[in-house]
């Protein structure tokens, strides 16, 4: 059963819109394949690569359910 993640995108210099990261609302099996699907659409949006932002990183975390 596929879950609910929010995967953030974060830079090494961030612009100043960019220092809380940038959020992508993802439905995956797991957190892997939510940071890939999440890389994915971070490429067709234009962040990725990340040309003058240093490294980047990705983190899932799966919503709580109430």
């Amino acid at each position: 059963m596929d879950k609910l993640y929010t995967v953030t995108l974060r830079f090494q210099h961030p612009a100043w819109d960019e220092r809380e990261g940038l959020p992508y609302e993802v439905t995956a099996a797991n957190k892997k394949e939510a940071v890939r699907i999440a890389r994915s659409r971070a490429e067709h949006d234009g962040h990725l690569p990340c040309s003058g932002k240093g490294l980047h990183w990705l983190k899932a975390e799966q919503e709580n359910e109430t």
